[in-house]
C-alpha cells in the first residue's frame, strides 16, 4: 500500500509521519464530499479583485493543498495530477489566502471552507466520549513586547490538564512551537509523555484511565506538511487548531485561542457553519484573544483594532476578547477581565523569557502551584474552559449589566470556576494526573 504522506519531513516531525503511516494502513478512509471542479485561476482572480470566497470556493482551493500532501486523496480525486503539479497548485492557494489574511482578513465562510477539507485528511477520528472538552491555540502570539520579548506559560496545554484532573473528558490538540520557544507538543514531550501512538486501542485505554489525550497535529494529519516544507507563514495556524481527530458525531466543547491574524468572532462563526454542515458537532465554545494594556476602551468588534492590540492567544492579564457559541450557534463577542474571575493579575509576574528551559520550569511551577502568580494565571485560563463545559449552556451564562442592552459572561460562575481550578492546583491534582499520563503513555 502506498504511503499516505506525499512529502517527507525531517527531525521530530518525521517521527510523527511514521506513526501516522502505521495508523493509516488500518484506520484511514477518505470521508467527506467530493471536491468541486473550480479552477485555481478562478479563485485567484476573484481574490485579487477584492472579493471574498464562498464556502464552496474556499473548500475547492484547499483541496489542491490536500492533493499535494495526501497521496490517497490525490489518487482518488486527482488521478491525472502529478505530485509536482499538485504542490504548485497547493502552494499557490496557501500563498493567496495568507496574503488575503494579512492585507485584509479571512471571512467565516473562508475559514470554514479551508478547515472542512482537513477533516478528510484526519488519519483517525475517535469517539472519545459522547462529549469532550477540546482546547487549542493558534500560537503566533506577540508576547509582551519588552526589549527582550517576554512570553508566558503554555496556558492552554496546562489548562487541559487541570480540567482533566477535575474529571472532565479532555482532548488537547496542538503542535510544535511557532513564535514561542515551546509549543504544546514540546511541552508534553518535555514532561516525558509519548506522542507518537500507533495503536488506537492504546489511545482508548489511555483516555479511559486519565480522561485525557494529547493529539499532535502532525501525527494525525498530512495537510500541514506543505507549509512546513515551505518554511513560511501560511493559513496553517487556522486549519490545524480547527480540526482535532475527534469523531464528527462527538460533541466538542471548545476553548480556542487566536492570534492577531484573525478575529475571535470569525472563528466562532466558522464553527457555526461547520456544525450546521455536519463536519463536526459543536456544543459550547469560547474563542479568545488576549489584548495589550493599551486596548482599554477600544471597539472589540473591529477586526483592525483587535489585530493592532492582540498579544496572546489566551487570556490576557489586561483585557481579552471572547466570542461565544451556545449549542453550536454564535451568540456575541464580549470583553473579559481578570476581575471577572475575582482576581487581579500582575503582568510582570507572569512574564517568562522566550527560552525553552525557562518556560518549561515556569510551566512546572504553575502546574504544581509553586509560583502563586503563575498558578493564578493558569487557574484563570482553566476556569474559562470549565465555564465552557459546565455553565455556558445555562440560561444565566450570559447576564445583563449596567444600563441599556449590555451583556457579559456571568461573573459568579466564572469566579466559582476559578476557585475550583485554583484549589485543584493547590492540591496537586493536575500534576498527579500528568505523572499518571506520562507513565501510561510510555507503556
Amino acid at each position: 500500500m502506498k504511503r499516505i504522506s506525499a512529502i517527507q519531513l525531517n527531525g521530530a516531525k518525521q517521527a510523527k509521519q511514521e506513526a501516522r503511516e502505521v495508523l493509516a494502513k488500518t484506520h484511514y478512509s477518505i470521508n467527506g464530499p467530493m471536491p468541486s471542479s473550480i479552477s485555481l485561476s478562478v479563485l485567484d482572480r476573484k481574490v485579487k479583485h477584492g472579493y471574498d470566497l464562498r464556502f464552496e470556493e474556499a473548500f475547492a482551493g484547499m483541496n489542491y493543498v490536500l492533493a499535494a500532501t495526501n497521496n490517497h486523496f490525490r489518487e482518488k480525486f486527482y488521478d491525472s495530477l502529478s505530485i509536482g503539479k499538485a504542490q504548485i497548485l497547493g502552494v499557490s492557494f496557501l500563498q493567496l489566502m495568507a496574503t488575503k489574511e494579512s492585507l485584509k482578513y479571512l471571512t467565516p465562510e473562508e475559514v470554514a471552507g479551508v478547515s472542512a477539507v482537513s477533516f478528510s485528511d484526519l488519519i483517525i477520528r475517535l469517539p472519545f466520549a459522547n462529549e469532550v472538552f477540546e482546547g487549542c491555540g493558534m500560537g503566533g502570539d506577540k508576547g509582551f513586547g519588552s526589549e527582550d520579548i517576554a512570553k508566558t506559560i503554555n496556558a492552554s496545554t496546562l489548562s487541559s490538564l487541570v480540567l482533566a484532573s477535575l474529571g472532565i473528558p479532555v482532548v488537547k490538540h496542538g503542535s510544535y512551537c511557532n513564535t514561542s520557544a515551546l509549543g504544546s507538543t514540546e511541552v508534553i514531550e518535555l514532561f516525558g509523555a509519548k506522542t507518537n501512538f500507533v495503536s488506537v486501542e492504546a489511545i482508548e485505554d489511555l483516555f479511559a484511565q486519565t480522561n485525557f489525550f494529547y493529539a499532535d497535529a502532525h501525527w494525525c494529519k498530512t495537510i500541514h506538511d506543505l507549509s512546513h516544507l515551505l518554511m513560511m507563514e501560511t493559513i496553517n495556524h487556522i486549519v490545524g487548531p480547527m480540526t482535532p481527530p475527534i469523531a464528527a458525531e462527538t460533541t466538542i466543547h471548545r476553548l480556542m485561542g487566536v492570534n492577531e491574524k484573525v478575529h475571535p468572532a470569525t472563528i466562532a462563526q466558522a464553527y457555526e457553519i461547520l456544525n450546521q454542515k455536519g463536519f463536526q458537532k459543536i456544543g459550547n465554545a469560547i474563542i479568545v484573544c488576549g489584548l495589550s494594556r493599551e486596548a482599554d476602551g477600544v471597539d472589540i468588534k473591529d477586526h483592525r483594532v483587535v489585530k493592532k492590540y492582540a498579544i496572546l492567544d489566551e487570556l490576557s492579564p489586561y483585557q481579552s476578547v471572547v466570542a461565544v457559541l451556545q449549542n453550536g450557534k454564535y451568540v456575541d463577542t464580549f470583553s473579559l477581565y481578570p476581575e471577572d474571575f475575582g482576581i487581579s493579575i500582575k503582568p510582570e509576574k507572569i512574564q517568562v523569557p522566550s527560552n525553552q528551559e525557562q518556560i518549561h520550569q515556569a510551566n512546572l511551577k504553575a502546574l504544581k502551584g509553586e509560583d502563586p502568580d503563575l498558578a493564578d494565571y493558569l487557574a484563570m485560563n482553566a476556569a474559562l474552559g470549565l465555564f465552557v463545559f459546565r455553565y455556558l449552556s445555562q440560561k444565566d451564562a450570559i447576564t445583563p449589566y449596567g444600563w441599556g442592552s449590555r451583556y457579559a459572561l456571568n461573573s459568579s460562575h466564572l469566579q466559582a470556576c476559578f476557585k475550583e481550578c485554583r484549589q485543584a492546583i493547590e492540591k496537586g491534582e493536575p500534576y498527579k494526573l500528568l505523572q499518571k499520563y506520562v507513565k501510561l503513555s510510555n507503556q
